[in-house]
């Protein structure tokens, strides 16, 4: 990739660059999603979760970072199995996190990362915008970055499970838990089995060209119930269907993955795990253009997106606790080129590079203890830096800062049990503290002589948690909980502080939440709920507006008034007979400002308004059918489902203009069918976007140009083998 290191040094010494912080913004990704996660369990094949009598299998999750079955959790969370992930079409995590209720995705115009949404409740933008109010977890390292709300598009194949968690989880998880978080939880090597599978796929997008896709996934013990590995590698190289006046298919796309797993049980009581995640992803342009699928660009708009992580584990089981250490730590990297002539009418090109660095380490203390008391104590440190470069030709020196943040956190929750364990009190909380540093690595000033800007701020805060749980019987919970969450404040990026020093170093921002929620099985588990109904009030929200700066519009971050508004989500699933499974979910907010939010006279957001990427409903339908097929020797399994996400608007004030972008609401189906062997094969005849959804998403500065836009009808076949 272009070497931000490089570049800046290369300015430093003379070169042309510009500056723009921000311009790499958001348009909402289309909801390229198959199949429908339930809220409250793994949702699979029938066979693959029920045994003969339709019971559903118990899942145990560690959403609390402790096991617990999932039946028992008092929050409202989805669960989706690594069996059936493994068996989605999917390009990415970032399709089926469209499918889950009350989630909504966003990409950033310079691909390869994705902002997300729950309950209404999302980032400014994408990039430079601020940190992501939700949080991100590959095992139990975070994926978090100083001011950016980027997630990654991570490869499925080969996942324990995906947990997602609404609403504020920030006593467990911290400053990047204000609304909820995403668990994407990898298989550990297995000291006691081999297992090999694989899968290949083959498509075809309509007005585009072909798909490939290849994973391998290898477990082998090392020593006999001592030490084992896991290795997964994979590959996939995506056609475009954008053109531009010079060539076809522009936004194609080639991904490279691989992961590493090794895992030793010295002794009982002795484990020690050490993980590597490596993503690759080269996109040849931004997937957003005008309705007629073409950009008018004319240069180069290529983007490489990679980030490495790394995992060290060590735990140790006592008799009444248990220990763990959690070490952590990303490297990633954004770059790529943005043609600002559908902008500002003039030819140039925009580079934009970001280089993050996060290291964390975390200690976790767990009572097992089966008495009337529960309790989890930890503490976390952590270091992380940011690195943003934007340059371009006619422009004396680059956009070139750094935002570095030291944190720690010391938390701890208490559960009483009461009744025979039918009634359940928990109280938690979290001290947090973040000293963030803003560092002009170029002045802004234009004469490399001068001194640069150094900021520093120190913040901190305190969250709460409280739930009261009811277990009238092991099939049913119902839980009343109250829960804070916050996101951590910052200074203004260097150019801004420069030229627009009015604008103040940007505040924490918190969420309280108040929660009533159910959920359980009936029937002998042939039929699940879980339906939740809440209210929101999110006080001094981070928002973006855009000042001029150099002639372009510049991120500046400020602090609103409030929001605040109710919500209700449900989610059912039902097997009326042993080969017939269908589900629906439904979830609603009415998340909107409290009061008017004006820029120098311009209105931000007029009282009543929705905040920027939040959809006020999602929903979503699915339904398998299975049946015997051939000989016997083979199964059948015909699919079909649809997921629903309404519009969602971006505002911004540049000087003393308001720009409002409204996207589309997005609505896709997607069919396919299965038949599976008992010598472990399965081919998978698949359909995404089957309605050929191309209804634009949110735009942004009114540029033609700049809407996402949904992968078009693709028609495939997907092989898969597991011995």
């Amino acid at each position: 990739m272009k070497n931000i290191k490089h570049i800046a040094f290369r300015h430093i010494l003379g070169g042309p660059a510009i500056a723009l912080a921000g311009l790499a913004g958001a348009v909402t990704e289309a909801a390229e999603q198959q199949g429908q996660v339930q809220q409250g369990q793994v949702q699979q094949a029938p066979t693959d979760v029920r045994g003969g009598a339709g019971r559903v299998e118990e899942v145990i999750v560690t959403a609390q970072r402790r096991s617990e079955r999932l039946q028992d959790v008092p929050i409202s969370i989805s669960v989706l199995g690594g069996d059936d992930l493994d068996r989605i079409t999917a390009d990415g995590l970032t399709e089926i996190l469209n499918r889950v209720p009350g989630v909504a995705t966003t990409a950033a115009l310079q691909g390869g990362g994705t902002l997300l949404s729950i309950r209404g409740v999302a980032a400014g933008g994408p990039l430079f915008n601020g940190s992501s109010p939700i949080g991100y977890y590959l095992d139990e390292v975070p994926f978090g970055l100083v001011k950016t709300a980027v997630a990654p598009d991570s490869n499925p194949y080969d996942l324990d499970r995906l947990e997602v968690l609404r609403g504020p989880q920030g006593t467990l998880y911290g400053a990047s838990a204000l609304n909820g978080v995403v668990r994407v939880l990898t298989h550990d090597a297995d000291v006691d089995t081999f297992e090999f599978k694989a899968r290949t796929a083959l498509s075809t997008t309509k007005n585009g060209g072909e798909n490939y896709r290849g994973d391998i996934a290898v477990n082998a013990p090392i020593v006999a119930q001592k030490l084992a590995a896991r290795v997964v590698l994979g590959y996939e190289n995506l056609s475009g269907w954008i053109d531009t006046p010079a060539a076809r298919n522009v936004n194609d796309s080639e991904l490279r993955n691989a992961r590493l797993k090794i895992n030793a049980q010295p002794t009982e009581q002795f484990s020690i795990g050490a993980s590597a995640w490596i993503s690759r992803a080269d996109y040849g342009a931004p997937s957003a253009s005008n309705d007629a699928m073409l950009r008018t660009s004319i240069a180069d708009e290529s983007i490489e997106t990679d980030y490495d992580v790394y995992g060290l584990h060590i735990g140790y089981e006592f008799a009444n606790f248990s220990i763990r250490s959690i070490t952590g730590y990303l490297d990633y990297s954004n770059g790529g080129d943005l043609d600002l002539q559908p902008l500002t009418g003039v030819p140039g090109t925009l580079f934009t590079g970001l280089e993050s660095e996060v290291f964390s380490q975390e200690f976790l203390l767990n009572s097992k203890s089966q008495g009337p008391w529960r309790w989890s104590l930890g503490g976390i440190y952590r270091d992380a830096e940011d690195r943003l470069l934007q340059d371009s030709a006619g422009f004396p020196v680059p956009i070139d800062f750094s935002d570095k943040s030291e944190s720690f956190a010391v938390f701890g929750e208490l559960t009483r049990t009461f009744l025979d364990n039918r009634l359940e009190l928990t109280g938690g909380l979290r001290y947090f503290e973040d000293d963030v540093t803003q560092i002009e690595n170029v002045p802004q000033s234009g004469n490399l002589a001068d001194p640069v800007i150094i900021n520093n701020d120190t913040f901190d805060k305190v969250s709460p948690r409280l739930v009261l749980t009811w277990l009238p019987s092991s099939n049913t919970t119902v839980y009343a909980s109250y829960a804070q969450g916050f996101r951590s404040g910052f200074n203004q990026n260097a150019n801004i502080i420069r030229q627009a020093p009015e604008f103040p170093p940007l505040d924490a921002d918190t969420l309280k939440n108040y929660e009533l929620g159910t959920k359980g099985t009936l029937a002998e588990g042939r039929f699940t709920y879980e339906a939740a109904v809440y209210y929101i009030d999110w006080e001094d929200v981070q928002q973006t507006i855009s000042v001029e700066v150099n002639g372009l519009p510049t991120t500046v971050l400020v602090n609103g008034e409030s929001a605040s508004g109710a919500g209700f989500e449900f989610s059912i699933a039902a097997q009326p007979i042993e080969a017939w499974f269908l589900s629906l979910s439904f979830s609603w907010n009415d998340l909107t400002s409290d009061s008017s939010v004006v820029s120098a006279g311009v209105p931000l957001f007029d009282k009543g308004d929705r905040l920027n990427f939040s959809p006020e409903y999602t929903a979503g339908a699915a339904t398998d059918y299975l049946f015997p097929f051939g000989d016997g020797r083979y199964e059948a399994k015909f699919s079909l489902s649809a997921n629903y996400i309404s519009e969602q608007t971006y505002r911004n004030v540049a000087g003393d203009t308001r720009f409002i972008e409204v996207g589309e609401p997005l609505l896709i189906a997607r069919a396919s069918l299965a038949i599976e062997s008992v010598s472990g094969w399965t081919a998978t005849l698949f359909v995404e976007n089957l309605n050929d959804e191309d209804d634009p998403g949110i735009g942004l500065f009114n540029v033609p140009d700049w809407p996402q836009r949904t992968r078009p009808r693709t028609i495939g076949l997907q092989l898969e083998y597991r011995m």
